[in-house]
């Protein structure tokens, strides 16, 4: 292995350690960072939008002979299959010619990139700025004032994109991660009473009735209720759906329910001693409340992964998970999910939960912070079970309802 006369590139030194043949280019770029980058592994001007992008977040068009990227790409997919020091590509839908074309490190290996030397850089292909500005990513703001009608505006704006974005077992999340964890300690549900409390486009309440379930869905926003009647008319469960915020359950009977899933809501409910008190009013005494929340530790104010190259695409890139603010409880709106609007969480430590669950009556009898399951093991690829399983995204309680002493007569 030769050396370079000076810094090596990030991306050469990482194809060379699989690949002991692959030359160490000199970096020219963002040189003094974790991750200083050669011309070839440096950024591409994208011919639409004339922004720079990382390079794995680049596609060259053959029939135009002109870079794109991911964001002005008309389709993405991503290929699995091992080559250099990666286990998959990615495939940029070209916007002239509607052609996938594959990122330019998967070009590279197929000997098939565009750019073969600093002479053979086309016009506006490679970026001139020497460096990427490095800060902390601002994907959370403080949201004061945050209240219902407000959260139930804004999960009506990503009611379309939510929904597009889950089959009929939910998300990947909540497929290979959450789901089975949070339904198996409720038992077999066939015949009994459960409320899915915050049942946002009825994906999870559709599944309980498909158990033999006799399902009642509340959800606050309009238009994820539209979207759960929708598949209830498509496809009839018997499920009852109801307009309400979880705070306010007047319309529902006290004792009425078995079981309570209430699955990624309390996140979104500012009034959680609100919403907790009426959970235990309808839950019958000895009932079980199976709760999912994104995990306090892991989704608290300031927080993000810190990457050695920012613009990378690749989520296996990140070297660690930085926190901060972790008691600083409070409503937040967040703006890193791509394509959707933001979205409204309120963040709290874990011991508020447990005080308050303690409050409301409900005893805990089980946590989990879960893995992924058996189905995540079969069907997902090993590079992405890694990622997955490098933070807990989630957390799970388990509860149940003590017995409340019976009412005497006046």
């Amino acid at each position: 292995m030769t050396q370079p006369a000076g810094t090596a590139c990030f991306y050469c030194r990482a194809i060379n350690t699989a690949q002991d043949d692959y030359p160490l280019r000199t970096a020219a770029f963002d040189l003094g960072s974790p991750a200083p980058r050669c011309h070839l592994h440096w950024r591409y001007t994208c011919a639409l939008c004339r922004q720079a992008r990382h390079f794995m977040a680049t596609a060259y068009c053959p029939a135009t002979r002109r870079f794109y990227c991911s964001t002005c790409a008309i389709g993405t997919e991503t290929v699995e299959e091992p080559f250099a020091a990666w286990q998959y590509y990615f495939r940029y839908r070209s916007p002239w010619t509607g052609k996938a074309q594959p990122s330019l490190e998967r070009l590279e290996f197929e000997h098939r990139h565009p750019v073969t030397g600093q002479a053979a850089v086309p016009a506006l292909a490679i970026s001139s700025k020497p460096f990427i500005p490095r800060t902390l990513p601002a994907d959370q703001h403080r949201a004061e004032g945050l209240d219902d009608t407000a959260i139930a505006a804004l999960w009506d704006t990503n009611t379309k994109p939510w929904d597009a974005g889950f089959d009929a077992d939910g998300d990947e999340h909540r497929k290979y991660v959450t789901d089975h964890a949070l339904l198996a300690p409720l038992g077999d549900l066939a015949g009994a009473e459960v409320l899915d409390l915050g049942c946002g486009n009825g994906y999870l309440a559709r599944k309980l009735a498909q158990a033999g379930a006799d399902v009642t869905g509340v959800e606050i926003s309009r238009r994820m209720l539209e979207a759960a009647m929708r598949h209830e008319q498509a496809q009839p469960l018997g499920i009852t759906y109801l307009a309400a915020s979880a705070t306010d359950l007047n319309a529902l009977a006290d004792r009425s329910f078995d079981a309570i899933v209430c699955n990624h809501l309390l996140t979104s409910v500012p009034d959680l001693d609100a919403a907790l008190s009426e959970a235990g009013r309808v839950l019958r005494d000895g009932g079980r409340m199976a709760v999912a929340l994104s995990h306090p530790c892991f989704s608290c104010g300031p927080r993000h992964w810190h990457r050695p190259a920012p613009d990378s695409p690749r989520p296996e890139e990140a070297a660690s998970y930085a926190v901060d603010d972790y008691f600083g409880a409070g409503p937040y709106l967040l703006t890193a999910w791509e394509g959707f609007a933001p979205i409204p969480y309120v963040h709290r430590p874990l011991s508020t939960y447990w005080h308050a669950f303690t409050t409301a009556g409900l005893t805990v009898t089980g946590f989990d912070e879960p893995r992924v399951n058996s189905r995540g093991h079969a069907e997902l690829p090993a590079w992405r079970i890694r990622q997955v399983e490098r933070i807990p995204y989630s957390c799970l309680f388990h509860l149940i309802r003590a017995a409340r002493p019976a009412r005497t007569a006046a």
